[in-house]
């Protein structure tokens, strides 16, 4: 998987958030985060330290959707691994 993937899996991120029904608001925003800040990292408007701890926030959305929500964890499991191959 290469970068140019990244918007894609993106798009498919939000699409999925934008369909399920069972995100409460509090899920959706910390979603919404999370894509905004894969985004501005990839488009390098961010530093070094504020995206340490990007992985993180992605392994805690997998940790927590994961039972619930399985096409929301494998797309997020994807983004990641675009970023790690990217080399982030």
């Amino acid at each position: 998987m290469s970068e140019p993937e990244l918007p894609e899996l993106l798009d498919e991120l939000r699409a999925t958030i934008e369909r399920s029904e069972s995100l409460s608001d509090d899920d959706r925003a910390r979603l919404d985060g999370l894509v905004a800040r894969v985004e501005a990292v990839t488009d390098e408007t961010t530093d070094d330290e504020a995206d340490e701890g990007l992985f993180e926030q992605l392994d805690d959305a997998l940790s927590r959707f994961q039972t619930e929500h399985v096409t929301l964890v494998a797309t997020i499991n994807r983004i990641a691994n675009v970023l790690s191959a990217g080399g982030l």
